[in-house]
């Protein structure tokens, strides 16, 4: 569900004053917005929503208001104070996503299933088998559980879990040239 309309537009005012607690200098400040702003992004597209650059721009509305009272008081890394208000942001945005009415969702069969889940186990097979375990291990759960699965498999491993997923990305990378060929193969073959 895209997010609600704007209903407070940044002014100008409040965008200098959010520049200003940013850093000094203005043209630093402006590269610190826009890297908080990418961030932003991100973790809301990481997160599953439709619209993260809509949900970003309310994020640091939000915190723009709130500079003048915040500004002389706040201690520590400012992107953290963002990085809270989008977690509010986040938890409005999934409470106004209502889920899709079940009568609307056509499931489709899919005739290639089949073929994409033997393309995948002949790729699955090319690399070693403690890569293969951590992948499929990884994509097992789903929401909460797999969250915490993450965090599990990065305990375990000793690593943080964005190495973690950096290790998928690029297993992920590796497999997909396989897929695509094995899956042009059986096309092929039809």
């Amino acid at each position: 569900m895209p997010p609600r309309p704007k209903t407070h537009v940044l002014g100008q005012e409040e965008l200098d004053r959010l520049l200003a607690w940013l850093d000094e200098d203005r043209e630093q400040a402006g590269k610190v917005y826009e890297q908080i702003r990418w961030r932003l992004i991100t973790i809301f597209a990481a997160r599953g929503c439709s619209a993260p650059e809509e949900l970003a721009d309310e994020t640091i509305d939000r915190v723009a208001r709130r500079v003048s009272d915040i500004a002389h008081d706040y201690v520590g890394e400012k992107a953290r104070y963002f990085f809270g208000v989008a977690n509010n942001v986040h938890h409005e945005y999934l409470k106004r996503s209502a889920p899709p009415d079940p009568e609307e969702i056509i499931i489709e069969p899919d005739p290639d299933r089949e073929q994409v889940h033997q393309c995948l186990e002949r790729c699955l097979s090319t690399i070693n088998e403690t890569d293969r375990a951590m992948l499929l291990r990884y994509y097992s759960q789903e929401k909460k559980a797999k969250v915490d699965l993450h965090k599990t498999m990065s305990a375990e491993m000793a690593i943080t879990i964005n190495t973690l997923r950096l290790r998928v990305l690029r297993l992920k990378e590796k497999l997909q040239p396989c897929l695509e060929r094995c899956l042009q193969q059986t096309d092929s073959l039809k």
